[in-house]
């Protein structure tokens, strides 16, 4: 009889460990999917999910052609908005632009802060695509601002106020 549970002691320790760092490996988990001030980090979002709402970049199309998240849960977008008649970059960008943010906001709910930076279209120039701007928005100001018409104002606000 004593040989026995002298033979369960050890699996049964084996058992308890493995437990033990299942649920570690479940907590150190759950403590990466939150950034600094305890913001949550969006679930794992592909570029091709973002480019489902935001387009994918073509010679003659607008586009996200890059996406990340950041450590600090910030989604960085950089995004190529080509222009037709290369003129009124800034208000044909933003009218662009911000139904498709709403529409991204809609789609990914865990989605919060996000970072465009902006590159247009110069075919007279080398590289084609030359920086224009970089802004953030983010959902609790998308919120806000309710109607479409309010979002391109403050993203041409944005846009305008970070030029390049």
């Amino acid at each position: 009889m004593r040989s026995k549970s002298f033979l369960l002691a050890p699996i049964l320790c084996c058992a308890v460990i493995l437990g033990l760092s299942v649920v570690l490996a479940v907590a150190v988990q759950a403590k990466q999917m939150t950034g600094p001030a305890g913001q949550n980090v969006v679930r794992a979002v592909t570029l091709e999910e973002v480019q489902s709402v935001l387009g994918a970049p073509k010679d003659d199309a607008s586009g996200v052609s890059d996406f990340s998240i950041g450590n600090d849960g910030e989604a960085v977008i950089a995004y190529r908005y080509y222009d037709v008649d290369q003129d009124n970059y800034e208000t044909d960008f933003a009218s662009e632009i911000a139904p498709r943010i709403q529409s991204l906001y809609k789609k990914i709910k865990g989605l919060d802060r996000m970072r465009f930076q902006i590159l247009v279209n110069d075919p007279s120039a080398s590289p084609m695509w030359k920086p224009f701007s970089e802004f953030t928005m983010d959902r609790k100001t998308l919120e806000k601002l309710h109607w479409t018409w309010f979002v391109a104002r403050d993203v041409l606000d944005q846009v305008l106020k970070n030029e390049k």
